[in-house]
Order: structure tokens, then sequence, then C-alpha cells
């Protein structure tokens, strides 16, 4: 991947799990610390705080019927489901059941519940500005400051209330806090018993008031009734409705007078049949014995029996006399005597069934007519029945509301004082033995937890929180480019003026050190990575100053001139030039001259006796003729290093910063492989990216990145070792 490539990625391929556990290895005090600290804290604060003690008291909703005074529609049963529940429980939290509560056990003077919170100390300054500010609603609440005392006494009463359902039971569980184990129980218990009180008070106000409203209703109910019975009357009289036994006087006479009719009817026709069967009879000559059987007359009977009976005895004399025989005269003038008597007596019949004719027709006529005005009447009546059952509806549902309401105002009234709550007491509470809070091993422990999460994220931010790298390694996902090697960090390395041993010449001052280990491995690094075999020119660049190139570059061209290599040491900072300032603090011409023309290289390189290091400084202490710039980049510059890489095996060049300066850029074009330093947490890794853009015409010589002044514990996690770095071994190199 090319340096170009990498620009838009933001570097953090390093927060992985390894590396988080790295960190808190490395840094676990911290996080100890923390937790001890908090969890020393904590458990003061758990100490200081006093003693609260929790009772509770469990009431059981009962949906269950009452037979006594249950009165249907007024008062009813409760019906428990999830809300009904809910709504009890913050029936028992009101202000209503707790005021009661303070008022009958007489808290009112308890300090425990007068004692404002943090948030009440607080808010005092805020509140008596607020009251100067607003003068008339001060006034207002000035008129009763009673009720606002209640108010916050009451507030303060219930923060030590807690009232909750039992699972999905019946049950509710009444917790009341308090610092008296005793008072906490009877708190608890007295909360119970006014809320089961105030059911009932509750019942007992509903029945009430039921009474109350029935018996204002009764009377309008009762006059209604009133009204609507003497509309039904005054309709009757005046429609002359009467009624007799349940049925009305009109439908009887009507009913009457027609089976009166009918059986004039019946008569009638009965009587013209027979009469104008005699009719027929006598008009066709018939005997008179059936007319007689016609007419069906007990007298005609004993007439014909008699007519028979002389007719016998006509007969049977006869038979022995003669016609003379005045015993045959006697039985003839016998017969015409009861002959002329029959005829006298069917005649008599005959005149007296046409008159019965005649009084059934015109009785049956007279029948017919009353009929016909009963039914006319009738027809009247039964149009005015309608308005009067509708009189008559109107009263009856009237009468039946009444009677309804009669009967449950009685039974309500009656009832009244009968009512049965819809909960008890299953569990009193008990004074508590054992204080409910503070919860101090919670406490404890919660704070231990928090102190090391605390501990934790600190570590966390350190590790992560920073401009810089937070793992040498990331360098590689940052940059694109080889980690090569990692420096450790010492008291010595730094570019800041000071005594000339310090940093600058560690591998000799410490050979056996971490560092001088870092600086063999970057070595051998450089080496491998030889692109041609010859003398070379090794850059070594970063992209701010203070990030220890310089260091870098003095021990890798130490290290080279022990191995007996022919080293070439070049301070290329022509501004800064710290390495000549460390290395060589009396010279008389270095690097400038010799592209200046004024002095051959040769007079301005220096030798080290120790080691044979060659060291060319960056100036001979004046100021310089021209730009540094323009002289790096002049045709002088690639004569110099061609004519010195004749007679150097590798040189070795301390370049200025990238960033602020274009003189590395320059010198870049010239070397056969470049090293790029970066520190350790200190390089901003946008700068970094933008330093290593600057190189990409030169991307195919660089050879790795080197990152510097890494913590020793850093290096320790990742190598498995610890690296050695004994100041008082240092200190006796230096001094040999």
């Amino acid at each position: 991947m090319s340096i170009e490539n990498r620009d838009d990625e933001d570097g953090e391929a390093g927060i992985n799990p390894e590396r988080i556990i790295s960190a808190v290895r490395r840094r676990w005090r911290i996080a100890a610390g923390i937790a001890c600290a908090t969890t020393l804290i904590a458990l003061t604060v758990a100490l200081l705080i006093p003693n609260r003690y929790e009772a509770a008291t469990t009431l059981q909703l009962d949906p269950r019927k009452k037979n006594v005074a249950n009165l249907e529609g007024v008062v009813s049963d409760l019906n428990v489901d999830t809300a009904a529940i809910e709504s009890e429980a913050e029936v028992i939290r009101s202000r209503q059941v707790l005021l009661k509560v303070i008022d009958r056990l007489d808290l009112r003077n308890d300090p425990e519940f007068h004692r404002p919170g943090l948030i009440e100390r607080l808010a005092l300054p805020l509140s008596s500005s607020e009251a100067n500010a607003g003068a008339g609603k001060q006034v207002t609440e000035a008129a009763d400051p009673v009720v606002p005392r209640r108010d916050e006494f009451a507030t303060a009463f219930a923060q030590n209330l807690k009232v909750e359902r039992v699972r999905n039971t019946l049950l509710i569980e009444i917790r009341f806090t308090a610092a008296n184990p005793d008072k906490a129980a009877l708190i608890a218990n007295t909360i119970a018993d006014v809320y089961i009180n105030q059911q009932l008070a509750a019942k007992s106000d509903i029945s009430e008031s039921a009474t109350n409203m029935l018996d204002g209703r009764l009377d309008a109910l009762r006059k209604k009734v009133s009204d609507a019975e003497t509309r039904v009357e005054a309709y009757k009289a005046e429609q002359n409705i009467f009624a007799s036994e349940g049925q009305i006087l009109s439908e009887k006479e009507l009913a009457r007078v027609m089976e009166q009719t009918v059986d004039a009817r019946n008569r009638s026709a009965e009587m013209r049949a027979r009469f104008e069967r005699v009719k027929e009879l006598k008009s066709s000559g018939r005997s008179t014995a059936a007319i007689a059987d016609v007419l069906e007359s007990h007298t005609v009977r004993l007439l014909k029996d008699k007519l028979a009976e002389a007719s016998r005895r006509r007969a049977e004399l006869a038979t022995r006399y003669g016609a003379r025989h005045p015993e045959m005269v006697k039985v003839r003038a016998e017969l015409q005597d009861a002959e002329r008597q029959l005829e006298g007596e069917i005649a008599s019949l005959i005149s007296n069934l046409e008159n019965e004719y005649a009084e059934a027709a015109a009785r049956e006529a007279e029948l017919l007519a009353g009929l016909e005005d009963k039914k006319r009447e009738e027809a009247k009546r039964r149009t005015a029945s309608v308005r009067l059952n509708e009189l008559e509806r109107e009263a009856e549902t009237s009468r039946q509301i009444y009677q309804v309401l009669l009967a449950r105002y009685k039974q309500n009234a009656a009832t009244q004082s009968l009512q049965l709550p819809d909960a008890r007491i299953v569990e009193f509470a008990d004074t508590p033995t054992q204080p409910a809070a503070p919860k101090r091993k919670q406490i404890v422990m919660l704070a231990a937890a928090g102190g090391l999460a605390l501990g934790l994220a600190l570590i966390l931010a350190l590790e992560f929180a920073t401009s810089g790298i937070g793992r040498p390694e990331e360098a590689e996902g940052l940059l694109a480019l080889e980690h090569i090697s990692s420096l450790p960090r010492l008291d010595y390395a730094n570019d800041e003026p000071g005594d000339p041993l310090r940093a600058t010449r560690l591998m000799i001052a410490a050979p056996s050190s971490g560092f001088a280990e870092a600086i063999r491995s970057l070595r051998r690094e450089i080496d491998v990575r030889q692109i041609e075999p010859g003398p070379r020119i090794i850059l070594i660049a970063a992209s701010l100053p203070g990030e220890g190139a310089s260091v870098v570059a003095s021990n890798l061209a130490h290290y080279y001139a022990q191995t007996g290599n022919r080293v070439l040491l070049v301070d290329a900072d022509l501004r800064r030039s710290n390495l000549t300032r460390q290395l060589a603090c009396r010279r008389s011409a270095g690097l400038a001259e010799a592209l200046a023309g004024a002095v051959p290289p040769e007079h301005a390189i220096l030798r080290d006796q120790l080691t044979n290091l060659h060291f060319l400084p960056a100036t001979g202490g004046g100021p310089v003729s021209s730009g540094q710039a323009e002289l790096l980049s002049s045709a002088a510059m690639p004569r110099l290093l061609g004519r010195l890489k004749s007679q150097f095996d590798t040189i070795i060049i301390d370049a200025p910063p990238l960033l602020p300066v274009i003189d590395t850029r320059v010198i870049a074009d010239y070397a056969d492989q470049i090293v790029f330093v970066m520190a350790w947490r200190r390089t901003p890794k946008q700068l970094a990216r933008k330093a290593m853009k600057l190189l990409s015409v030169n991307a195919d010589r660089i050879a790795g990145v080197v990152v510097n002044q890494v913590a020793a514990d850093v290096l320790a996690d990742d190598n498995g070792i610890e690296l050695v770095s004994d100041k008082s071994d240092l200190e006796a190199g230096l001094a040999a």
C-alpha cells in the first residue's frame, strides 16, 4: 500500500482486546489505587450514615361477595384486576391517608420528618430571592401558612413509604422506613388500619349520598304518581268509563244486550217457524190432529186423549148396540163435545202463537236497535280507551319506579351502617431487628466496583486518548510502513542542549542496555533492506523537532563505527545544529562551509578516537552565508555526497524536521535509505501521515519507521522481558 492510499485512514486499528489487556497489565496500579480510595471513602460514608429500619404490613384485597348489607348498584364489591390493585396502592399512598396517619400518631412535631435534604438546603437561597421578587404571591401564600407546611411534612413523610403489589397476587405490601424500629412498625400498621377505615368511611359516605339522593327523588316521584293517577280517574269520569269486578260496565252491558238479542232472535225464529207451519197445515185442510201435533200443547194433548177415548167407546158400543141406543147417543154427544173443545183449543193456541210470534219479532227488533246503540257507544269508548291506556301506563310506570326506589331507599337507610371493607390485614408489621439501610456491604461493593471501573476507564483514556500512537505496531497501520524498531524512553533521550555525553553516545556508555539492543536491531533491519550493495547514504528524518531523530542517528552511527565500518555522521540541520553542539563544541568548519566552497569537506570532518566515528558538523559556528535550503539544493550537494561516498562505507545524515522546513525533502533525493522516526504518544498521527506524504516521491527508499521514546513497560509487555536501563551503569560508562 502506498503512502497516498493511507491518507483517509484513522490509524485506530490498534484498538483491540490485546492492547486493552496490555494497558491494564501495565497500569493496574492506577485502577487498584482508585478502587481502594473509593472503597475507603464509601466505607467511611457508610459507617457515618445512621441506621434505618423498615417494617412491612401486608394487606389482601378481598373480591368475594359480602352478604351483609350488599347494596348492589349502590356500593358495589371491588372488581379486582391489575388496574384496581394499582389504584388501591395509590390510594394507600395518597396524601389524605398519610395526613390522617400523621394526625392520629401526632407525628407533626417529629424531627425525623422535618430535616431538609440537600436539594432543599440548596434551594433555600433561591426560594428567598423568588419570595422577595414576588411580593404579591408571598402575601397570597401567607394568608394560609398551614397548608404548605402540612404539604411539605406529608411529602417528607411519604418519602419513607413504599407500597407495592406482591408479584401477581392480591396482596399489597406497605413498607415504612424510620430511624426507630418500633416507630416503623407502628406507622406501617397504622397506615393499613387508616386505609381500611377510610375504605369503610367511603362506602358509608356513598351509601349516605345515595340515601339522600333517593330521598329527594322519592318526593318528586310521589307527586308524579299522584298526578298520574288523578289524570286517569278524571279521564274515566269525563269519558263515563266505569269498572265493576275488574270489567268495564259498558262492556258488560254490551255483552248482556248481545245475549238478549241472540235469545230474542232464536225465539222469534222458533215462533215464526211454528206459526207458519200451523198456517200451512190449516190452509191445506189437514186434520186437527196434525195441527195439534204441531202445537205441542198439554191441553190439546188431554183433549186429544179424551177424543180418542170417546172414539174407542163409540167403536166398542157400536158392536153391541145400535145407532139409536142411548149409550150410542151419549157417546156420540161426548165425541162431538170433545171435537168441539179440541178445535176451540187449537184455534185459541193458533191465535196465541201468532201473538207470541209478533211479540218475539218486536222484541228482536227492539234489541237489535239497542245493540247498535251499544256498539256505537262501545266504539267511542274504545277510542277513549287508547288515551286511557296511555295515562294508565304512565301512572303504572311512575308507580313501579317509585316502589323500586322506595324499597331501595328503605333498604339503604336500614343497612347504611352495615358495611364490610374490600381489604383485610393478613400480616401485621413486627418490630424489625436488623436495619434495612444503609446496606453497607452493597455500598462498599458498589464503590469498589465503581472505583475499579473508573480506574479502568482512566487506564483506557490514558491508553487511547492521545494524538499519537498508543503502541509501536500501530505505526504500520498508520503509515503503511514496516515497523523496524522501537527505542525505549530514557531520561537522557532528548534533543535539548546539555552534556555532550548524554543520549547521543548511549551505545558507548551503556552497551548492555535495552536502548543499545534496540539500536542493534535497527541496524540489522536497515541492512537487510539495503537495495544495492556498496557505500550508502542513510537519512534519519522526523516530522517535528524533539522526536529523537538526532539521538537515533548518533547512536546508529556509533554502532556502525564500533563494528569496523568507515562511518560518517553528518549533521544536516543547518538551522538548529543540535547534534553539532552536543558532539563538536569546538569546530572550525562544517557542512555549510564545505557546500559554500570555503573549505574542503575533509578539513571539516572530525574523528572520534574511541570509536573511529567521523563526524561532519553542520556549521563552523559562524553565520551561514546564504539560505540553508539553497545550500542543500545547490549543485555542490550531490558532488559533496559523491565525494564522501567514495571515502566512507556508510553515511548517516541527521536531517532537520520534515514539516517545518523543506531541507529534508531536498536531502531525501540523494539518500539510498530513509528511516522515519516518530515519538511514541507524542507525534500526532495526522502530522506523521502528512510528513510521509512529503516523502512520497522517494517512498521506495523508505526502509521503515522507528518508534522512539517508548515506555519501558510497553516494550516489556510486547517483548515479554524487562528492558535494562540502569542509570548507574550508564553514568559509569560515560565516566570511563
